[in-house]
C-alpha cells in the first residue's frame, strides 16, 4: 500500500510540475527564441489586473500542458530590458510567440481560459504578427535590449575602475564613455553587416 501510494505521489507531482507556468528572466529567455511556441504574459507584482488574471492564467497553462506551446511569465517590473523589446506599456501584456522562434502577436482578446486556449491553439492565425522590423526580435527591439544592457554596463564598470581600482570618478567616467562609444560603434557596424543584403557578383 505505502508503494502505491508513493507512486500516486510522483505522478500527482509530475503532472502538476509540467502544468506550471514558467518564470522567465533575461537570462533564460534565449529558451523562447529556441523552441518558440509561447505563450508569454508580462507582469508586475504590484497589479491588481494582474492578480486577478493569476488564477485563469494557470489554467490555460494546465489545459496547455498536453500541446506544444509553454507557458511563461516575466516580472516587467524587475526585467526592463525584456519589457523594452516587448514596448510594454501596461501590466498585464500578453504575447504569443509562433514556433518560429520570431514571429510575434500581442494578444488583444478576453482575458478568459476559454479565449487565451482557443487563440494559441489556431486564433493567432487571423491575427496580425507585429512587425518584425520593429518587433521583440527585430532591429529596433535588439537596440532597445543592447543600449539597456549597455547602461547597466557601463554603471558596473564606472563602479569596478571608481571603487575597485581607485581610478576615481571622472577618469572612471570618461574611461567608460569613451569605452561605450567604441562598442556602440562596433554594435552599429556588426548589425549593419548582419542586416545587410548578399551582394552577388555577376
Amino acid at each position: 500500500m505505502s508503494h502505491l501510494f508513493l507512486i500516486l505521489t510522483l505522478l500527482l507531482a509530475v503532472s502538476l510540475s509540467s502544468s506550471e507556468v514558467v518564470e522567465l528572466t533575461s537570462k533564460t529567455f534565449g529558451a523562447v527564441n529556441k523552441e518558440g511556441d509561447w505563450l508569454l504574459k508580462f507582469y508586475a507584482p504590484w497589479c491588481g489586473h494582474c492578480k486577478r488574471l493569476e488564477p485563469t492564467y494557470n489554467e490555460v497553462s494546465e489545459r496547455l500542458k498536453d500541446s506544444k506551446t509553454k507557458v511563461g511569465k516575466i516580472d516587467g517590473s524587475s526585467e526592463r530590458s525584456l519589457a523594452a523589446i516587448f514596448s510594454i506599456t501596461g501590466f498585464p501584456s500578453l504575447f504569443y510567440v509562433a514556433p518560429d522562434g520570431q514571429t510575434v502577436y500581442k494578444y488583444k482578446g478576453s482575458r478568459t481560459a476559454e479565449a487565451l486556449v482557443g487563440y494559441v491553439q489556431d486564433g493567432y492565425k487571423s491575427d496580425e504578427a507585429l512587425s518584425f522590423w520593429s518587433g521583440p526580435f527585430g532591429i529596433v527591439g535588439q537596440c532597445k535590449w543592447f543600449l539597456l544592457w549597455l547602461g547597466s554596463f557601463m554603471f558596473t564598470l564606472h563602479e569596478y575602475f571608481d571603487k575597485t581600482l581607485g581610478m576615481g570618478p571622472v577618469p572612471a567616467g570618461i574611461f567608460c564613455v569613451v569605452g561605450g562609444m567604441f562598442v556602440t560603434a562596433a554594435a552599429v557596424v556588426g548589425m549593419t553587416v548582419a542586416t545587410a543584403p548578399d551582394l552577388k557578383r555577376d
